[in-house]
């Protein structure tokens, strides 16, 4: 049994402390009649009511098992309406209160607020049973299995895996162009939605680029934008799945963004009082340290305030450290599942690069991992091999933890970035397109391929 990550909590009923641990993790939570906890409807909207509903893996049965001991799904956190028997269990926007806060003991999820169990109502498994607040019991109607979790932080399924390609070879199927410059996907899970930056052509005095944030959800396969004027490019959502990071090049900055609020924070402004050139991809460990790469692509025509370096930071409990300023354009960067090992693609200098990374977030010497030119952004999967991105031939280039090719992955014509998604993992989501030549004529488009192993970070 897993148990969220609360603070110790007595049940009422039984005189029986039970302490949270952390385990975060996504999937479907199951209930009497192996029914699973639904969305009503599938709807997103506040106050939409949680019913158990035959397990179909669809959105609306994706949860999210948070840190702070909230469990969400479609964006929004499994809330109590009140703390009465008979109380109703809905959604609701992510707030941090105690209504939101559960904690898993003998199959049991406690509401912290109401010191009362999650409940089928009439100890129904039909369709359409609506979930409650009820005083704990020992029956079945309250006996819950939450998604299993395991590997690091718990974001990965058990091994083993074999081979993650199909094929040595495989071509993507295009979902959709007509984007000006489409970069830095990232997966949220709560909502079974891909995030993902499309840049416009840069303007003013400084020619400094203007972009957006776009979710794309893949269930209806509609495109919204997220986020106006973000001036992001590489993104990453957060291991409780609050916050998105970005690499963002308008403030010459990395900066979080809450998914709930889109309320903008500055992570990282400057390194020893010099501004970056342009961050640009991301990606976070386990304990809230945030690495990224700092090329300067969309300096554009603002000072260089480095002396012409290009660089990789981290940045721990605020404080920015400098990993190494010797790679030529870094790019994409990535952290293995059990964040032992960071990887660095050099756009310019044809290869990539791994660093052991310390139990503190510290990383150790460099070494090089493979040659591979043109490098652009990346990720990996559950069994850790690294799949590469490169700008010029549009492909994918997959690795085994050891170096050794496992093929390719063709998209488009210059491929930027890549990200793992959809509900079972295994969706391998690229953008890639055709540059704009001026007034925002460029045709990206977002692609996918579905593979045999699942990836990391979901």
């Amino acid at each position: 049994m897993k148990f969220l990550a609360v603070a110790t909590i007595v049940l009422a009923v039984t005189g029986v402390a039970v302490t949270g641990a952390s385990a975060a993790a996504s999937g479907q939570i199951t209930g009497i009649g192996g029914k699973c906890a639904d969305v009503t409807n599938g709807s997103p909207a506040n106050g939409t009511r949680i019913q158990l509903w035959t397990c179909n893996g669809g959105a609306a049965q994706q949860w999210t098992v948070r840190d702070d001991g909230s469990i969400a799904a479609l964006g929004r956190c499994l809330n109590a309406a009140g703390t009465a028997n008979g109380a109703a269990v809905q959604i609701f926007d992510c707030n941090g209160s105690t209504a939101q806060q559960w904690t898993a003991s003998s199959g049991r999820l406690l509401n912290a607020a109401a010191q009362k169990c999650l409940d089928a109502t009439g100890v129904s498994s039909a369709d359409g049973t609506k979930l409650q607040l009820w005083s704990c019991s020992s029956g079945t109607n309250q006996q819950w299995t939450l998604p299993a979790s395991s590997g690091g932080p718990g974001l990965c399924p058990q091994g083993p895996f074999g081979n993650p390609m199909p094929s040595p070879n495989l071509t993507a199927t295009k979902i959709r162009d007509g984007f000006n410059f489409l970069e830095g996907p990232t997966w949220d899970a709560a909502s079974q939605t891909l995030l993902l930056t499309n840049m416009y052509d840069g303007t003013g005095s400084q020619n400094v680029q203007p972009s957006d944030i776009l979710r794309y959800t893949p269930s209806t396969g509609a495109f919204t934008t997220f986020i106006p004027n973000a001036g992001s490019n590489g993104l990453a959502i957060s291991r409780d799945g609050t916050t998105i990071y970005a690499a963002t090049h308008d403030q010459r900055s990395l900066s979080a963004y809450n998914l709930a609020t889109k309320q903008r924070t500055t992570i990282a402004a400057n390194y020893q009082g010099h501004l970056f050139n342009s961050p640009n991809d991301v990606t976070v460990g386990a304990n809230g340290t945030v690495y990224f790469t700092d090329p300067d692509f969309q300096r554009a025509n603002r000072p260089d305030q480095m002396s012409g370096r290009t660089s990789v930071f981290r940045v721990t409990n605020g404080v920015v450290t400098l990993i190494d300023d010797t790679i030529r354009e870094p790019n994409g960067i990535e952290l293995s599942p059990d964040g032992k090992t960071l990887y660095v693609g050099g756009n310019a200098s044809g290869k990539v690069y791994r660093y052991p990374v310390n139990a503190d977030g510290s990383t150790g010497p460099r070494s090089d991992f493979v040659s591979l030119g043109g490098t652009d952004g990346g990720t990996i999967d559950c069994a850790g091999n690294v799949y590469q991105v490169t700008y010029g031939d549009g492909k994918v280039h997959v690795y085994s933890p050891s170096g050794q090719s496992l093929g390719t992955i063709s998209a488009g014509r210059n491929a930027t970035n890549v990200a793992f998604g959809g509900a079972d993992r295994t969706t391998l989501y690229i953008t890639s397109g055709t540059p704009s030549s001026g007034g925002n004529t460029g045709n990206f488009g977002l692609y996918s391929v579905r593979l045999n192993v699942p990836g990391w970070p979901y």
